[in-house]
């Protein structure tokens, strides 16, 4: 390099007069004098003049290589300082398939849709975290006594309500005053029955339990109600209060408004961000609810996602997942704590009081067949309430294996089978009897009288019985079952109206016709299933799914206080000694007995067969690529994909980071 540069310095000298001395006596003393090895500016000017042309070439292509070296460097140093963080901006619009009613967390259990708006609106004493671990949300901590029975909590001072005004302990008693109130109607009154509460300051709730209760934290995860927006309503009337549709609450997302339809419907839910949010603000600038009536069709929720006319979708039913499929689109496949069960009505058909009955019906189902179909596989077959993971949690408890044989003997013992031909006339002479009764153009002239000559039949009154007939009877079942009494062997299954339950319950109406029982199938929609079905206990054996959450508490599904409604024991189940089994498991706190207690509980429940475990499904839930930041894997609730909702994004921006 040095002779390089001394050669075109030469060069730039060519053009003077021949030195006296050698030239390189005169770069010597240039360097001596000028102190300078480098070209001066105005001699690199003239390079192009001196160079040979294959000297140019040379040059132009270390200079190019220069360029590329120093813009490597400088990119890599970008690269390495220069990051993508979450940025505030876009609006998530997520399809659900039902319709919102009571967006009010202490009503809201009993639909999915309410949890799903309440999660984001409301907050609770305590939270789950993205892990699913239950950590302080509204409070700064909280004090147990010795005892287990008092538990102290100091609430935070930086909260505000959406219309600005302060939290203060008033809100938390005004809320368990609510559920505790009988004349409420509160799904979680039985879950705060003779638990007191105090405020003795501004920021400080105290409550006291009759007795140690050790998953009493996972009970305050309930939303807190305002009390100077509800103090007002008289206690009967809270159902009825607009506030359940326009909430005010402390979460990240405050209401902005809905739209309904033509009939009244509210399809279209929106939510902005809360600017004064106590925690973390959510990058989001809204999330929106869009609602559907079903799931599957041109104007379905599936439909929609396709067509990228919303971001989300609350659930993916297994047996759809593949229509939903799409490179734009993220599927999360979250555990869930549910155990989806057939429940005994003892009481409403007395036929299910004979546990040969019960046991047939068991051992006729293919269970592994029922989750691969319904579900396409994604669960677990399970059978008992207590699921794994759970304490004192034993596969083997309670298995029943699928035998058709021995359904069959157990039925033929008090149900023995006649032909379908023989039940098809027995039908055939009810519903003739049941049409002469209320069609008073009917030849009979008694209502009392069953008429068998069908010289006394009308044509029009035998066309009418016939289309009944061919309507009501399944011609896939052979043979049915009929005891000495004459009474047909008849059940009426109950479930709720989505993809799942309608797959499931059509294999089990299959395997149970296989058997020669009569079985009939009726579908609620999921909007009018606590009203209609729930609350007057209204199934023969009702197909449903109980969410136990995190802490797998099996009292308010089986204690036999729970049997009516709004609690949740759905087979009515009353056993003294299991109730007091449960109530030692909420007071226990050493983990070896309690498994061992939940172990005895299993085997008692089991043993009396008051409902057939089915699965245990994981919930899949569906996202556009273009939201980020959801890094939930674990929920007790589906409401619970929300826990990290204020790190979810849809926007980035660049910033420096010199660590």
């Amino acid at each position: 390099m040095k002779e390089f540069l001394l050669k075109i310095k030469n060069r730039l000298f060519r053009y003077r007069s021949q030195p006296i001395a050698p030239h390189h006596y005169d770069v010597r003393l240039l360097q001596q004098v000028k102190g300078r090895f480098w070209p001066r500016w105005h001699q690199l000017t003239q390079i192009n003049r001196v160079l040979s042309s294959f000297e140019k070439k040379l040059f132009k292509l270390a200079f190019f290589v220069l360029l590329i070296g120093l813009f490597w460097v400088g990119s890599s140093w970008v690269k390495a300082h220069r990051i993508q963080a979450p940025a505030i901006g876009g609006t998530v619009t997520e399809a659900v398939v039902g319709s919102p009613q009571f967006i009010n967390p202490i009503f809201a259990i009993s639909n999915d849709v309410d949890m799903d708006i309440s999660r984001l609106v409301f907050s609770g004493l305590m939270r789950y975290d993205e892990k699913n671990k239950l950590v302080p949300n509204l409070t700064v901590k909280y004090n147990l006594s010795a005892d287990k029975k008092v538990y102290t909590f100091e609430l935070r001072r930086d909260v505000l309500w959406h219309d600005n005004e302060p939290f203060t302990s008033k809100d938390v008693v005004f809320t368990f005053e609510a559920i505790q109130n009988i004349l409420v109607g509160s799904p979680l009154y039985v879950s705060f029955q003779g638990v007191k509460v105090e405020a003795p300051d501004d920021y400080t709730v105290v409550f006291t339990l009759p007795e140690a209760y050790s998953p009493f934290l996972n009970s305050l995860v309930v939303g807190i109600l305002p009390e100077h927006a509800w103090f007002n309503v008289l206690p009967e009337q809270m159902r009825l209060a607009q506030t359940n549709i326009q909430p005010i609450g402390t979460g990240p997302f405050m209401f902005k408004k809905f739209t309904k339809d033509e009939s009244g419907r509210i399809y279209n839910y929106e939510l902005v961000r809360f600017e004064n949010f106590y925690r973390q603000l959510a990058f989001l600038e809204g999330f929106n609810f869009q609602f559907y009536s079903a799931y599957d069709g041109d104007s379905g929720a599936i439909q929609a996602v396709r067509n990228q006319k919303v971001d989300s979708l609350s659930f993916v039913p297994k047996n759809l997942r593949e229509r939903i499929e799409r490179k734009h689109i993220v599927l999360k496949i979250l555990q869930l704590p549910q155990y989806t069960t057939l429940f005994f009505n003892q009481t409403r058909n007395e036929v299910l009081k004979d546990k040969n009955i019960r046991l047939a019906l068991a051992e006729s189902l293919d269970k592994e067949r029922i989750l691969k179909e319904a579900i396409n596989g994604e669960g677990q077959i399970i059978n008992s309430p207590v699921l794994p993971d759970s304490p004192g949690y034993n596969s083997e408890i309670g298995k029943i294996n699928y035998d058709i044989t021995s359904a069959n003997v157990l039925l033929d013992k008090e149900w023995p089978k006649i032909t379908a031909e023989e039940y098809k006339e027995i039908r055939r002479q009810e519903i003739l009897s049941e049409l002469q009764k209320s069609n008073t153009t009917a030849v009979a002239t008694s209502t009392s009288n069953a008429v068998s000559s069908t010289e006394q039949i009308t044509p029009e009154l035998q066309k009418q019985v016939e289309t009944t007939l061919n309507t009501e009877l399944n011609q896939a079942q052979t043979f049915y079952r009929k005891n000495k009494d004459g009474k047909i062997l008849e059940i009426n299954l109950v479930t709720v109206g989505t993809e799942e339950y309608k797959q499931a319950a059509g294999m089990i109406a299959g395997f149970w016709q296989e058997v020669g029982v009569k079985t009939k199938v009726d579908f609620v929609a999921s909007r009018d299933f606590s009203k209609e079905v729930l609350r007057n206990r209204d199934y023969d054996v009702l197909l449903y799914g109980e969410i136990i959450g995190s802490d797998p508490d099996q009292y308010p599904f089986w204690h036999s206080s729970q049997a009516n409604f709004p609690g949740l024991n759905l087979a009515g189940y009353v056993n003294r000694n299991a109730d007091a089994t449960l109530q030692k498991i909420r007071v226990t706190t050493d983990e070896k007995e309690k498994a061992e207690l939940y172990k005895s509980f299993q085997e008692l429940l089991t043993s009396e067969l008051p409902a057939i475990f089915l699965y245990m499904p994981t919930y899949t839930y569906a996202l556009s690529d273009t939201i980020l930041g959801v890094d939930v894997t674990k929920i007790s609730h589906p409401a619970d994909r929300f826990a990290d909702v204020v790190t979810w994004y849809m926007k980035t921006s660049g910033k420096w980071n010199f660590q």
